[in-house]
């Protein structure tokens, strides 16, 4: 039951989030939005390299009776929702700035849910049900993902915007209100935290090891990730089947490589399950990159984008695993969002290279540097550091 409502949270609060990065970049695609454009507009997730910053308060408070976790859930689903009530009302033909700030309020709304969600998954799990709780949260963002970004794009085509985004919110009211049957997760032996305070993460012993460690392989699938739905856009395919491709490759590969990555990294040492992934993911990357030289153009972009997905999922798996063994007993959403965050700060970087890499030396390129990324975590895994590293 544990694992049934981490991936129910999970898919929750990527019901917004899928919107973000999947339904937006394809529809301002195909209105002519160029790729330098679409690259730019994945800086929205800016609010998930900074929420570290209230993610303490987050930690120390709670809104309601319902607890700290499931009361800044609640809330934040609920706010989501209204977010996305007020985007059905705009044009995305006529009104893409007032669209990206309705984008970067429902990522900062997106980025405190996930604080509440880490602090859940970091405090329900122990040493040996990390990896596969890391796996199932990461089968409940495939599903979320399907939902708000597949099936968004479908509706979006049928049905028009602001039908689906009505329908969406709507989905979203009654995603938060089954937050009432979580129960929330029991911390009384961990005692009180001892600092509090966004910069407390900072002088943990060995943090910035661990941010050095998944820096380029983020980095480099981040150049890659946000050229998915543009990819099959500029294939020649329709918003319904471009939603359709993206979920099927998110769910299936969710659904088999991160399961089956949380089964073998659950025996072993977090660090060494960074470094196993990263060693499996960077050969994957850098031949599909090459297969451009002997498969149809659309063979290709299908492989393409599912092994950027079989990618997000087995770093998931590999990733949360070492970020929840780092985390301090009544302080896991601080130290966990601060990791996280830092990641989105990598991510962000490739976001914003990625349209101009892909635009200029094709989405090959970007494959390749994800591949790139992947064998410098692995030679940074490898490498033994020094006893007072941080």
């Amino acid at each position: 039951m544990r694992y049934v409502i981490l991936a129910w949270l999970s898919c929750q609060q990527y019901l917004a989030i899928a919107f973000l990065y999947a339904a937006v970049p394809a529809v301002l695609r195909q209105h002519g939005a160029p790729l330098p454009l679409l690259g730019l507009f994945g800086l929205v997730f800016f609010a998930f390299t900074v929420n570290f910053l209230w993610a303490p308060f987050v930690d120390r408070h709670r809104l309601s009776r319902l607890g700290r976790r499931r009361s800044w859930i609640l809330l934040m689903q609920a706010g989501a929702a209204v977010v996305t009530a007020f985007a059905a009302t705009l044009d995305p033909a006529r009104h893409v700035m007032a669209l990206l700030v309705a984008s970067l309020l429902l990522a900062t709304i997106a980025a405190t849910q996930r604080i509440a969600t880490l602090g859940y998954a970091a405090e329900s799990l122990c040493a040996s049900s990390r990896a596969y709780g890391a796996a199932v949260m990461g089968w409940g963002m495939s599903v979320g993902n399907a939902i708000g970004g597949a099936a968004g794009l479908y509706l979006i085509e049928r049905f028009g915007w602001q039908p689906t985004l009505w329908s969406g919110a709507a989905l979203m009211v009654l995603s938060a209100s089954l937050v009432l049957a979580v129960p929330e997760p029991d911390t009384s032996a961990s005692g009180p935290a001892r600092d509090l305070s966004p910069w407390a993460a900072l002088r943990r012993p060995g943090i910035w090891r661990a941010v050095r460690l998944v820096t380029p392989a983020t980095f480099g699938v981040a150049l890659a990730f946000p050229m998915a739905a543009p990819w099959l856009v500029d294939l020649g395919l329709p918003l319904s089947q471009v939603g359709l491709v993206i979920a099927a490759a998110t769910v299936v590969a969710f659904t088999t490589a991160g399961p089956l990555a949380g089964h073998v990294f659950r025996a072993m040492a977090a660090r060494r399950a960074v470094m196993a992934s990263a060693l499996l993911l960077t050969p994957l990357f850098a031949i599909t990159a090459a297969a451009r030289m002997w498969i149809s153009a659309q063979a290709w972009t299908l492989l393409g984008v599912f092994v950027i997905f079989v990618g997000l999922s087995v770093q998931n798996v590999a990733f949360n695993t070492y970020f929840y063994s780092l985390a301090r007993p009544g302080e896991a959403a601080t130290d966990v969002s601060f990791l996280a965050a830092m990641m989105s700060v990598a991510a962000m970087a490739g976001f914003a290279a990625s349209g101009f890499i892909a635009g200029t030396w094709g989405y090959g390129a970007v494959l390749g540097c994800a591949a790139a990324g992947y064998a410098a975590t692995a030679w940074l895994a490898n490498r033994k550091e020094p006893a007072n590293a941080q």
